[in-house]
């Protein structure tokens, strides 16, 4: 892959918003590839943690958040743990994220269904404050049109007693509604 490095590139704002908003020194990567060779996803995904770092530092913002590596990261932590210089990975990418979706920018068509999954898992914790499967996989096979994708393998679960029909809210629903209603507002004041 070629990127387009030019002068305005290498100092721009982009390498110093990221590393403000994560608080990690992004700039301090040497670039070891540590934390790619640990990454469980590194199979399935275009470009490497490294190499989503060494983009950040050379300031190649668009390639970043149009990446669909920046959406497939599974947060497992494998990344942190394995960095010599203890960069926090995972926080870096939840921040790329955040600053994909406030820019509008248009994920990959593979992202695009992490992104929506993403949505429905918080859909479900918000509406019973843990995670119930049967919604989640409802909630994510009518909004990805995949609307029968899960039906088959829904009734050996429910049958073995490793998901449950009915779901079961947490006492006190409203508490985390609020914190959820506080966070949407710190959101959109952002």
């Amino acid at each position: 892959m070629r990127w387009d490095i030019t002068e305005k590139a290498l100092h721009s704002e982009f390498l110093r918003t990221v590393e403000q908003r994560s608080g990690e020194n992004v700039s301090s990567c040497y670039q070891c590839g540590k934390c790619s060779g640990g990454c469980p996803v590194v199979a399935d995904i275009e470009l490497t943690p490294n190499r989503i770092i060494r983009m950040v530092q050379l300031g190649l913002e668009g390639n970043v958040l149009r990446s669909e590596t920046v959406w497939c990261c599974a947060a497992c932590g494998t990344c942190n743990g394995r960095c010599p210089i203890g960069i926090d990975i995972v926080h870096i990418m939840d921040v790329l994220r955040e600053m994909a979706l406030e820019r509008r920018v248009v994920p990959p068509p593979g992202a695009a269904e992490v992104l929506m999954f993403y949505r429905s898992f918080l859909d479900c914790v918000k509406e019973f404050g843990r995670l119930n499967e049967i919604a989640l996989m409802g909630s994510y096979n009518i909004n990805s049109w995949h609307l029968f994708c899960n039906v088959m393998k829904a009734p050996w679960f429910i049958f073995k007693s490793k998901i449950t029909i009915a779901p079961h809210k947490i006492k006190q629903i409203d508490r985390l509604k609020r914190a959820f209603e506080r966070i949407e507002e710190l959101e959109r004041k952002k």
